[in-house]
């Protein structure tokens, strides 16, 4: 009243005049929420991930609530000490067959598994008396397995990319982060296979054996699944930076299934660019017909980002 607003407005979620004291449907004047706004018009921007809350706010607080998008996604990464041991890790691969180097970094990747406390997750040979020298080369792959493994799950979290800006279209990174963690998932319903499943194929591999043996720590299968899920990336990439504009942004997405494109695309024997991709990650045999529909949804998917950047 001393301010005399026409309006008031919410920005994020949540506020606190929809959880102040009162019923919880059908207020009254008695009620602090209906006390406290009254008459006066409520506009609410509310995410769009927790609709529960936004239906208090409409119903305790009078709010016409607004949806805006979640801020992307992406993986969590290494630093210090964890990025030092998939070091060793990378190191060790290229050395394993080397009896006098490769049971020297499993010991350094012991020793450094141990300053990270990886040894709370993971079954670790004692420190103090393990020697790998005097080890098994099976045995020592089970080690490092299972510490890639572990490693894996930690780079792989997924954090928020800072906080989601209204009105502005989202980077090219933004989105490939968004639509990665979309593209990973299978959805039989709607017929279409992540990209990892296809990916997985074009090997003779099923990926839900690939996943498996990747968390009991099968070294080969936690370097195949990491050779997938950066493939995987890659083809994403390729999808986005098509409809990328200079300044970096996804203002307008351009159709993945250009019917001119194609024609021209197939006389001349080219493949799609997220086959391209996915081919030069190592996957050659990779079926781009199987990818046509996740890409097709992909692209669904980055067209509902861009829309009204919301």
């Amino acid at each position: 009243k001393i301010f005399q607003a026409d309006a008031v407005l919410h920005f994020g979620t949540h506020g606190s005049l929809e959880f102040m004291p009162g019923k919880q449907v059908g207020m009254s004047g008695t009620c602090y929420p209906d006390r406290l706004i009254n008459s006066l018009p409520s506009a609410y921007l509310y995410a769009a991930n927790n609709p529960s809350e936004a239906t208090i706010a409409k119903r305790r607080s009078y709010s016409a609530t607004v949806s805006y998008l979640t801020p992307p996604a992406e993986n969590a990464g290494l630093y210090k000490g964890l990025k030092e041991l998939k070091e060793l890790i990378s190191s060790y691969q290229g050395l394993r067959e080397n009896e006098g180097r490769g049971p020297a970094i499993v010991n350094s990747i012991v020793s450094t598994s141990y300053t990270c406390n990886l040894d709370k997750d993971i079954d670790l040979p004692d420190l103090e008396t393990y020697d790998a020298k005097d080890d098994t080369a099976e045995r020592r792959d089970d080690i490092v397995g299972k510490v890639y493994a572990q490693i894996m799950q930690i780079e792989s979290r997924l954090l928020p990319c800072g906080l989601h800006t209204v009105g502005v279209p989202p980077t090219a990174e933004e989105a490939i982060a968004t639509l990665v963690n979309i593209a990973q998932l299978d959805r039989p319903e709607d017929k279409i296979e992540g990209l990892p499943r296809v990916i997985a194929s074009s090997v003779g591999r099923d990926i839900n054996d690939v996943y498996r043996n990747n968390n009991a720590g099968v070294l080969k299968d936690v370097e195949l699944s990491e050779k997938i899920t950066m493939a995987s990336r890659e083809a994403v990439r390729a999808l986005v930076m098509q409809s990328t504009d200079s300044s970096g942004r996804v203002k307008e997405v351009k159709s993945a299934f250009d019917e001119m494109g194609a024609f021209f695309g197939n006389m001349l024997g080219q493949k799609k660019p997220w086959t391209k991709a996915i081919v030069e990650a190592g996957f050659p045999g990779v079926e781009e017909e199987r990818l046509a529909p996740v890409i097709a949804y992909l692209e669904f998917c980055l067209k509902q980002v861009v829309a009204n950047n919301e």
